[in-house]
């Protein structure tokens, strides 16, 4: 007896021993984890807080009128007096080009030298302009790109054309190749259409490469190295258009002092630190007579008043366009619950969901952050989990922003013309909304939603405030009788993606646009991914993915708004 006692007693203190160290472990991983995202959290907001107010916005005038005569794309400024850098297939020499800065100011550059050379017109995509006027601009330094290192840490402060903002997208990424089979750099910091000419900075805030080009990958993005405008500085100083490597051409040295980084946290353990899988779940409804699984954010009432109704029950939030009739929560341990919806918001494309039992788990109203969204977010890490697989990593990319109605407006799918002094119905597209609704051609327009329209204009300006997926009525005049149709308006046409832009993985969300007060992050959330939440790296929720909108934008709904929206209905 006294022996197993003994052995019982050194096995015990053994247990403590061992559960010590290994706690020790843990506690000092976690440490580490911290310090390793608290380092690198620093080191971004230090090159944005050098590059931002030098990185602009650029398209092509007529040097007459000032009219626009480009799409738009990016650059950064490199010196006091005004020298841009861009990229050769968006600059011509001796072309104006309007100038627009992060802080509001506008100037007018001239192009000067640009080198691309036959019969690809592709390398090495260098260009330079000069701001016209005189001043003291905001600039960036330049670095150095022959000291780079594959996994070096990198931000892209651009202005991608899918936002159509006039303040650029922060983004985050690492120096993935340092010499392709083109001779460009190759970063993760992703870019599409408008990005070009941008610069890409290291986390000395230095410009290392210029914004080029993309393969279909999200992860493959081309970068003329910084180093290329430093060895041709003087003949891009020129406006001249080069088909070859100018022979007047510097000698690249190499800046000893600034050592390079190469760390880049494991988002894996960042996300083991974090486990902030809690808020995430599936739901499935029917829209359409099809079933359709989408993602939720599970919010917890506790130590909140409810209405009576809403007691030991959970709150779900989710896209509203996506969330149909019937809805059921799949809770992470494979639980079915019944659900129904009792708040929508047009505005966010929001729903609110009621959960017939309580689920386990959600996000307290404490963890939301409230307070405002600014300029010291820009490049904060996020995380936004999924139920069933890896989370995502992304950077809080922008300031608050409106999103216009590009794509998910209400379309009808008819035209319409005057004729007699009435509204006449001229031509309706096969499966519109116009033809389901049983409108037809010769049809005489006489009221929209109750209001009289007149003429085409009036339809349109009618028909404006709808998003797709809203109902409204229409009022006809056909055979001497008096009709009114109930019109479910439709996405309006998508165009077939052809460019690698919009060939990403996932594909663009069909809601995507429309929304107002909103942030945009990097992180690559596939469509079908969004309406999960996305936190901070000390685990309050900073909003809800609500879209994806482009190969470099998620759409996040701010916490703020999602937490009034909850409140006023419960």
């Amino acid at each position: 007896m006294i022996k197993i006692k003994s052995n019982y007693v050194i096995i015990t203190i053994c247990f403590i021993i061992i559960f010590t160290l290994v706690t020790r472990a843990q506690t000092s991983s976690i440490r580490q984890i911290k310090n390793n995202v608290s380092g690198l959290t620093k080191g971004v907001h230090y090159a944005i807080a050098k590059g931002y107010q030098a990185s602009v916005l650029m398209w092509q005038i007529d040097a007459e009128s000032g009219a626009r005569m480009s799409a738009q794309f990016s650059g950064v400024v490199v010196s006091k007096d005004g020298v841009i850098l861009s990229a050769a297939h968006v600059v011509m020499p001796d072309k104006t080009y309007k100038v627009m800065f992060p802080d509001g100011r506008e100037c007018v550059a001239k192009g000067l030298g640009r080198i691309t050379i036959p019969p690809t017109f592709m390398l090495p995509d260098a260009a330079m302009l000069k701001i016209t006027r005189k001043g003291a601009w905001p600039f960036a330094e330049m670095g150095w790109s022959s000291i780079l290192k594959v996994n070096t840490p990198c931000i892209s402060i651009a202005y991608p054309e899918s936002q159509e903002q006039r303040k650029p997208m922060v983004r985050f990424g690492r120096i993935t190749l340092l010499k392709n089979e083109y001779g460009f750099l190759q970063s993760s910091c992703v870019m599409e259409p408008g990005d070009s000419g941008g610069p890409l900075f290291d986390l000395n805030g230095r410009v290392i490469g210029i914004h080029s080009g993309i393969q279909i990958p999200e992860v493959i993005n081309y970068e003329v190295p910084i180093d290329t405008y430093r060895k041709f500085w003087q003949a891009l100083s020129r406006p001249v258009n080069y088909t070859s490597l100018p022979s007047d051409s510097g000698i690249v040295t190499v800046d000893p002092s600034i050592k390079e980084s190469s760390t880049i946290f494991n988002s894996k353990d960042v996300i083991e630190y974090l486990k902030s899988k809690l808020g995430c779940v599936k739901i499935s409804s029917v829209i359409d007579g099809q079933e359709q699984q989408i993602l939720a954010t599970l919010l917890s009432t506790k130590g909140m008043v409810v209405k009576p109704a809403y007691y030991n029950k959970s709150i779900l939030v989710s896209k509203s366009s996506q969330v149909g009739e019937r809805p059921v929560i799949t809770t992470p341990g494979g639980k079915a619950i019944n659900a129904r919806v009792i708040a929508r918001s047009q505005t966010n494309d929001l729903v609110l969901l009621l959960a017939d039992h309580v689920v386990e788990g959600g996000i307290k109203f404490d963890k939301l952050k409230t307070d405002a969204i600014d300029f010291t977010n820009l490049g904060m890490f996020l995380i936004s989990p999924r139920p069933d697989s890896a989370a995502k990593i992304g950077v809080f990319g922008s300031l608050l922003l409106n999103l216009p109605k590009i794509t998910s407006y209400g379309y009808i799918g008819a035209a319409t013309d005057v004729k007699n002094d009435q509204l006449i119905i001229t031509f309706i597209q096969p499966n519109s909304a116009a033809q389901i609704s049983g409108l037809q051609t010769g049809d005489v327009i006489q009221a929209v939603d109750g209001k009289r329209v007149e003429d085409a204009l009036d339809f349109l300006k009618a028909l404006e405030k709808f998003n797709a997926g809203d109902t409204t009525s229409i009022k006809i005049f056909r055979n001497n009788s008096e009709y009114t149709k109930r019109v479910v308006l439709k996405y309006p046409p998508q165009k077939p993606a052809t460019h690698p832009a919009d060939l990403f993985a996932g594909g663009k969300s069909l809601h995507r646009d429309g929304f107002n007060k909103v942030f945009v992050h990097d992180s690559a959330i596939k469509a079908a991914e969004c309406r999960g939440p996305v936190y901070d790296t000390n685990g309050r929720l900073l909003g809800i993915n609500i879209a994806r909108l482009s190969r470099t934008s998620t759409v996040a709904i701010p916490a703020a708004t999602i937490k009034k929206i909850v409140l006023s209905n419960l």
